[in-house]
């Protein structure tokens, strides 16, 4: 559970690109008026698709994985659970909490990255660490208006799904880490989505999957959604964890509902509150605190 120490600032950076793209993900569903669960469906086959072309013509070694059963069980739970899990409890946390406390709820993950990393892994828990998450959860809570008078419901439906999306979300952590050391990260990424859709298909049916694709201006949100904000930052979230810890890349992407409250401001007009503002640099405060861990931990 550990990554790369050689180009750590380079981790960060790319789970901070993450981050930010992860959030055009639900600015984007928004603009589409769509269904959430079929853009879900349609926005995982089309990543799928896109990441497959690019390979096909640009590294067709990526393709190549091991055909042992343990090889394959792997990219299997990757697919079907990890990756399927977490989209479907997402669009379930969302519905239920709304997507500010939904996207909040999900970053519980540092938090239980730390915790199976002392009880399964035997990792020491650094107290910068430690204190890192509960800051980033903290100023995500402050940015989604958690402390503000109108305040946010959560229902206990809303809980169950949102701890159940953090749990999926730790799931794709730990098996992405772990799939760092045997597969190359765009080949993990094109299994670990075209299981995935697999799964979406079966559940969805076709029709409903590939409805988006043809008309022209859905088509061309879903290939802006599968291309900026779906492979651009699972492919970044993935390699970050080649050079700096997992929980440490997982606080860094905190930084998702801020970039979707200053995008939201920038495309639809939302309103950008002082209170948003303090919230994300309590959350870059959190990514500095993560950072010094990393230098106390090198020395």
């Amino acid at each position: 559970m550990t990554g790369s120490s050689a180009h750590p600032l380079r981790g960060y950076a790319l789970a901070l690109v993450a981050g930010v793209t992860w959030a055009g993900a639900g600015l984007i569903s928004t603009w589409m008026h769509l269904d959430p669960m079929v853009v879900t469906g349609a926005r995982t086959l089309s990543s799928a698709l896109i990441l497959g072309l690019s390979l096909l013509i640009f590294d067709r070694r990526g393709f190549r994985v091991s055909t042992s059963p343990r090889s394959l069980g792997f990219l299997l739970i990757y697919g079907m659970i990890a990756t399927a899990g977490m989209q479907f409890t997402y669009f379930s946390s969302i519905k239920a909490n709304g997507a500010a406390l939904g996207t909040l709820l999900k970053y519980l993950s540092p938090v239980f990255l730390l915790v199976i990393g002392a009880l399964l892994f035997k990792r020491r828990v650094r107290f910068l660490t430690a204190i890192a998450a509960v800051v980033a959860i903290g100023g995500q809570a402050l940015a989604i208006g958690l402390f503000s008078k109108t305040g946010i419901s959560l229902t206990h439906l809303g809980l169950i799904w949102g701890v159940c999306n953090a749990c999926f979300f730790t799931l794709y952590t730990l098996m992405g880490e772990v799939g760092n050391d045997h597969y190359a990260s765009f080949s993990l990424l094109f299994y670990g989505l075209a299981i995935a859709a697999v799964f979406w298909l079966i559940v969805l049916g076709p029709a409903r999957v590939i409805a988006p694709f043809l008309h022209f201006k859905p088509l061309f949100q879903l290939l802006l959604l599968a291309s900026v904000s779906t492979i651009l930052p699972f492919s970044a979230y993935l390699v970050s964890m080649r050079y700096i810890d997992s929980a440490h890349a997982s606080i860094t992407a905190m930084l998702e509902p801020v970039a979707a409250g200053i995008g939201g401001f920038l495309f639809f007009g939302q309103p950008l509150t002082v209170v948003l503002l303090v919230g994300g640099a309590i959350s870059l405060a959190a990514i500095v605190i993560v950072r010094i861990s990393d230098l106390q931990r090198a020395q």
